[in-house]
C-alpha cells in the first residue's frame, strides 16, 4: 500500500519539537539578561551564634593589630633647660648716679654630673655688656664668673635688661635679669604726673633721699606746692616729704616739669615730668638727652654742662642763650663712644642770681640749629651738706 505524505504533514510533524527547543533557548537568554540587570541582593543578618554551653570556653575574637609606629624620642635640646643656675639669680645695681655704669659679677653653677660648655652669652640690649664666656667649660658642680656691666645714662628712671646663657645640648637658655635705677641723691615718686586730657591736675608726690639722709626743700617752680604735715620753721629736716601740687591755674598750656630745689649738692634741682598730649618738637641735632642737670653752681662760680651729640661727624660751631640769668660758652668738643661727640658748655650765672636756673641754650653748626636746656641750682656753697 502506498502512503502519501504532504509537505504540510511533514512540517506539522517536525514543528512541535523544533519550536519547543527554540522557546527554551529564548527563555534561558531572557533569564540571564534579567539576572544581569537586577541589583545585587542585600545579605541577610547573620544568624545569632548559638549560646555557649557552660562547659564550653569562649574563644576571644581576635582584632587586627595595627603595625607599631617607631617611637620618636623628644628632643632634649628643645624641651629641657640646662642644669645651670645663676648665683644670685638676678643683678640689681640699686641707685646709679646719672652717666654712671653699674658693674657686678654672678656665678654660673653647673648642677649636673657632666661638664657643660657655654655656646652663647647674649644681652638683651646694647646698654648691657658681659665677659666673653663662649667655649668656656664648667666642670660638674663647678662655677664660672660672668661679669655684667649696665652702661650709665643721663635720664632718670629704671633700666632693665637681661642676659641669656646657653650651653651645648640644650635649647633653652638661662636668663639673668639685670636692673638699675638712674637717680640723683633725691628722687621723686612717681617720676611723672599723667595730665593728659586734664587728668590728675591736683595730687601728691613723694620726695626722698636714696641714702635716707635728711634734707630740705628750698624752693619750687612750675606751680604751687604744699609740703604736707611739715612746718619748716620748727620741724627738723626729714629724709622723705609728701608734697601736694596744683596745676589748675594752667588752663591750657601746662608746664612740662615741676622743679624742686633742695639743699643736697648733687641734687640741687630735681623734677617730675608732667605728661601731656602735645608732641615735642623734633631736634635737628640729635642728642642723648635734651636736658642737662648740672646740680649746684655755687654763687660767683661757673660749671660745665655735658651734652652727648649723636649726629655722625657733627661739627659744633657755637652755643648761645637768650636768657639774661647766665652766660654760656662752648668750652670744647671731643670724640665719644660709638662715634658720638661730647660737647662741654660753660655756664656762668649772673651776679646776684640765686634759686632754680632754667637756661635755654642753642647749638649751631654750619647748617643746623637746635634748642636744649640746662638746669641748675645757684646758691651760696655753705648750704651744702
Amino acid at each position: 500500500m502506498q502512503i502519501q505524505t504532504s509537505y504540510r504533514n511533514i512540517f506539522n510533524a517536525k514543528a512541535k519539537p523544533f519550536f519547543a527547543l527554540l522557546s527554551a533557548v529564548l527563555m534561558l537568554h531572557l533569564a540571564n539578561y534579567a539576572f544581569a540587570q537586577a541589583p545585587a541582593p542585600v545579605p541577610a543578618d547573620p544568624a545569632p551564634a548559638p549560646a555557649a554551653s557552660p562547659n564550653t570556653k569562649a574563644v576571644p575574637t581576635r582584632r587586627p593589630v595595627p603595625p607599631e609606629r617607631p617611637q620618636v624620642a623628644p628632643s632634649r635640646a628643645i624641651a629641657d633647660a640646662p642644669p645651670l643656675v645663676s648665683e644670685p639669680e638676678s643683678v640689681d645695681f640699686g641707685f646709679l648716679p646719672p652717666n654712671t655704669a653699674g658693674e657686678g659679677i654672678v656665678l654660673l653653677r653647673n648642677t649636673s654630673d657632666k661638664p657643660l660648655t657655654i655656646n652663647l652669652v647674649q644681652p638683651s640690649c646694647k646698654c648691657t655688656t658681659t665677659s666673653d664666656l663662649v667655649g668656656k667649660q664648667i666642670p660638674p658642680g663647678g662655677t664660672v664668673e660672668l661679669q655684667i656691666k649696665l652702661d650709665g645714662a643721663p635720664a632718670m628712671g629704671v633700666r632693665r635688661s637681661s642676659v641669656k646663657v646657653m650651653v651645648d645640648g640644650y635649647g633653652r637658655a638661662l636668663d639673668v635679669a639685670v636692673k638699675g635705677e638712674v637717680s640723683l641723691p633725691v628722687r621723686i615718686v612717681p617720676p611723672y604726673i599723667n595730665a593728659i586730657e586734664q587728668k590728675n591736675m591736683t595730687g601728691r608726690v613723694i620726695l626722698e633721699t636714696t641714702n635716707k639722709k635728711p634734707f630740705r626743700i628750698l624752693s619750687s617752680l612750675g606751680g604751687p606746692i604744699s609740703i604736707q604735715g611739715f612746718d619748716g620753721a620748727k620741724d627738723q629736716p626729714r629724709s622723705s616729704y609728701v608734697v601736694g601740687y596744683d596745676l589748675t591755674a594752667f588752663s591750657t598750656d601746662l608746664p612740662s616739669y615741676i622743679f624742686f630745689e633742695t639743699d643736697v649738692p648733687e641734687a640741687g634741682v630735681v623734677d617730675v615730668r608732667v605728661r601731656q598730649a602735645k608732641v615735642p618738637k623734633r631736634s635737628m641735632i640729635s642728642v642723648i638727652d635734651v636736658r642737662c642737670n648740672v646740680g649746684l653752681i655755687p654763687s660767683g662760680t661757673s660749671k660745665e654742662a655735658l651734652f652727648i651729640l649723636t649726629n655722625p661727624g657733627i661739627v659744633l660751631e657755637s652755643v648761645t642763650t637768650t636768657s639774661t640769668d647766665a652766660t654760656v660758652a662752648l668750652a670744647r668738643t671731643e670724640p665719644a663712644k660709638g662715634g658720638d661727640t661730647n660737647a662741654f658748655v660753660t655756664i656762668t650765672p649772673r651776679d646776684g642770681f640765686t634759686g632754680i636756673l632754667l637756661l635755654p641754650v642753642t647749638f649751631k653748626t654750619a647748617t643746623l640749629s637746635a634748642d636744649f636746656e640746662v638746669i641748675a641750682s645757684v646758691r651760696p656753697e655753705q648750704i651744702s651738706q
